[in-house]
C-alpha cells in the first residue's frame, strides 16, 4: 500500500502479503469486526502501521507470517497477535525453548493455545537464572539449579528473555503422562507490541564472574521472522560465538558456531524460538539488527522436525583441509554412532574451552554418547587444539568420556582426517585394560565390555605416545616400563618393534632366579599387562622380552 495520503484498512480479511509505504502512515479500522490477518510477509517500508490491535501474523503448518527488515523510515504500532504452529510431525511431549517477539512482558494467562501447569510438583514452564546456574548439564538426573518454574499464572516472562515450556497438549488438555505424544498439532497464540520500529534490539544477558559455571542466557528470537546467526547486523560482545538449542524430536541440544553445527543445526534461528548463547566475560552483549531477519528456510526446525534416523546421534561435519582425529561409538540398541571431532590446525586454538570454536556436551540419553574433556575439566563435544610444531615428537593426552544408556559391548572407531602428517602417531590408551592400540593407515575399531553407564578415565587419545615412522611401526626395538619402581605383583610395559610382536616374557632377580614368567597375549597392541606373583621380596629385577623372530 503505497502513496503520500493516509490511509485505513477496514472489514475483515485475509491479506497474503502487505507493504506499508505511505510517510502518513496506515491505520487498520477500530472496532468489532475489523480483524486482518497476513498469512505472508509484512514490510513496513516507509510510514507507520497502527494496528488497534486488529492485526494477527497467522501461523500453520503451511507456512508462518513474518514482518521483513526494515529501516526507521517504517514501523508497527500497537497490539499485535502472533501465532506459532507446532506441527504434527514434532508433537512429542517434550520440553521446548519459547520466545516471544515483544517489547513488552507477557504474562502467562495470556498464552493461549497450550496448557500451562504451575503446580510446583508438575512445573511446565520455567525461565532461566544464569545466576543460580550450577554447571549441571545433560539430561539425565537432577536440572540445572537455573532453571526456575513459574508458580501462578499472574507472572511475566520478561521481554526478551526465553522460556523452557513442556508441551503436552492444548490448552483443554490434561497432563495424564509425561511421556507419549500429544493427539495433534497445536498453535501458541499471545499478543503484544513487536520490536519494529526499525531499530536493533539489545537482548539481556549477564555473566557472573564469581562462579565461572555461569554464563549460560536463555534468550528469545526478537522478531516474528527468522533470523540468521551467522548475520552481520547482529553484535556479540564477549559472547561465545555458538548458539545453543533444544530439538525437541530427537531430545538432544544442538549447537551452531558460525561456521558448522552438530546434530545437524544450521544458523537459523526461527520465529518464536529461544536460545541458549554463553557470556565469557563481564560487560557481555548481544544485539540483533533488522538485517538479521531472513526468508530462508531452516533445514532443521526445532518446532517440526522430521527424524531421520531411529535414535538421535551427534554429528560433526568433516574434515576438508583441517588436520584432525574423529573419534565415534557405537553402543547396545544404537545403531547410529555419536562423534566428536579433535582438530588439530587451527593457530588461534587452546587446550582449553574456546568460544569461537567449541560446543559443550550437554547429554544424549537415547545412546550411546562421546565427549573430549578440556582442561578445565569440561566436557565438549568438538574441540579444537593448537597444532603440533614438532612432528612425531610432540606429545598430547585427550581424555575420552563415553557414556550409555545401558552397559554392555561398545565399538569405538577412530581414524585421521584431513592433511594429517603420518609422523604424529596416534593411539588409543584403555587404562582400564591396560592396553595402548595404535591406528593403523590411520584408523581403528575397538571393540570393549562397558561395565559402567558412564566412563570418563577409561579412555586416553594419545598423540605421539611412542614415536613411531611415517609407516606406523616403531623405528626400534624398544621395551618401556609404564612406572619404576614396580610396587605390585603387576607390571605394564610398552613393547615396540619394526617387525615382529612380543612372544614370550621372563622375569629374573639379582642372582639369576626366575620370578615369574608367560607368553604375550596374541592381540594386536603396543601396551602389555603382565602378572607376576612370584614377585615378592624388594630388589632388582630384569623383565627379557622374546620376539617372534627371535630377536
Amino acid at each position: 500500500m503505497a502513496g503520500g495520503a493516509a490511509r485505513t484498512i477496514s472489514g475483515t480479511g485475509t491479506i497474503s502479503n502487505l507493504e506499508i509505504n505511505s510517510v502518513t502512515g496506515v491505520t487498520i479500522t477500530a472496532g468489532a469486526g475489523h480483524m486482518q490477518s497476513i498469512t505472508g510477509i509484512l514490510t513496513p517500508t516507509a510510514g507507520t502501521l497502527t494496528t488497534n490491535a486488529n492485526l494477527t501474523l497467522k501461523s500453520s503448518a503451511a507456512a508462518t507470517a513474518r514482518v521483513a527488515g526494515h529501516t526507521t523510515a517504517g514501523s508497527v504500532s500497537g497490539t499485535v497477535t502472533v501465532e506459532r504452529y507446532i506441527n504434527v510431525n514434532s508433537r512429542q511431549k517434550r520440553w521446548r525453548l519459547l520466545g516471544f517477539p515483544y517489547s513488552t512482558p507477557v504474562t502467562l494467562s495470556g498464552i493461549q493455545g497450550i496448557a500451562i501447569d504451575v503446580d510446583p510438583s508438575t512445573p511446565s514452564m520455567m525461565y532461566y537464572n544464569e545466576g543460580a546456574d550450577d554447571g549441571s548439564y545433560g539430561t539425565g538426573g537432577p536440572r540445572n539449579a537455573g532453571y526456575v518454574s513459574y508458580s501462578s499464572l499472574a507472572q511475566q516472562i520478561t521481554a526478551g528473555r526465553g522460556v523452557a515450556a513442556w508441551i503436552y497438549g492444548d490448552a483443554a488438555a490434561g497432563r495424564a503422562s509425561s511421556t507419549g505424544t500429544m493427539t495433534g498439532g497445536l498453535t501458541i497464540t499471545t499478543s503484544g507490541t513487536l520490536r519494529e520500529d526499525g531499530n536493533p534490539v539489545d537482548l539481556p544477558v549477564s555473566f557472573s564472574a564469581s562462579n565461572l559455571k555461569n554464563g549460560w542466557n536463555l534468550v528469545s528470537n526478537p522478531f516474528a521472522s527468522s533470523i540468521d546467526w551467522n548475520s552481520g547486523s547482529i553484535t556479540k560482545i564477549s559472547l561465545d560465538a555458538s548458539v545453543y538449542r533444544f530439538d525437541p524430536q530427537n531430545n538432544l541440544w544442538t549447537t551452531h558456531n558460525g561456521i558448522e553445527g552438530t546434530n545437524s543445526a544450521d544458523n537459523i534461528i526461527e520465529a518464536g524460538a529461544a536460545f541458549f548463547v554463553k557470556a565469557i566475560a563481564t560487560g557481555a552483549a548481544l544485539s540483533i539488527g533488522q538485517g538479521a531477519k531472513t526468508a530462508t528456510a531452516t533445514s532443521f526446525t526445532h518446532f517440526s522436525r522430521v527424524p531421520t534416523l531411529p535414535v538421535q546421534g551427534q554429528r560433526v561435519p568433516s574434515a576438508i583441509k583441517s588436520a584432525g582425529i574423529r573419534a565415534s561409538v557405537i553402543g547396545q540398541k544404537d545403531p547410529a554412532p555419536d562423534e566428536v571431532y579433535l582438530d588439530l590446525s587451527r593457530p588461534d586454538a587452546t587446550p582449553d574451552f574456546d568460544a569461537a570454536w567449541d560446543a559443550s556436551s550437554m547429554g544424549r540419553s537415547g545412546g550411546t554418547g562421546l565427549a573430549l574433556k578440556g582442561t578445565r575439566d569440561n566436557w565438549q563435544a568438538m574441540q579444537y587444539d593448537r597444532p603440533i610444531t614438532e612432528a612425531g615428537i610432540q606429545k598430547r593426552y585427550y581424555t575420552l568420556r563415553v557414556t550409555g544408556p545401558v552397559s554392555g559391548q561398545n565399538t569405538l572407531v577412530l581414524r585421521t582426517e584431513g592433511a594429517w602428517n603420518p609422523m604424529n602417531s596416534v593411539a588409543l590408551i584403555d587404562q582400564k585394560a591396560g592396553r595402548t592400540i595404535p591406528l593403523k593407515d590411520g584408523s581403528l575399531t575397538y571393540t570393549y565390555q562397558a561395565a559402567a553407564q558412564q566412563e570418563d578415565v577409561r579412555f586416553l587419545l594419545a598423540i605421539n605416545h611412542v614415536k613411531l615412522s611415517a609407516d606406523g611401526q616403531s623405528t626400534a626395538f624398544e621395551v618401556k616400563l609404564l612406572g619404576n619402581p614396580v610396587t605390585t605383583s603387576v607390571i605394564d610395559l610398552l613393547v615396540s618393534h619394526p617387525t615382529a610382536a612380543p612372544k614370550r616374557w621372563r622375569l629374573v632377580d639379582a642372582t639369576g632366579r626366575e620370578a615369574g614368567m608367560g607368553v604375550f597375549a596374541t592381540e594386536a597392541g603396543i601396551q602389555h599387562r603382565l602378572t607376576v606373583p612370584g614377585m615378592r621380596s624388594s630388589g632388582v629385577y630384569v623383565l627379557q622380552v622374546e620376539m617372534d623372530n627371535g630377536a
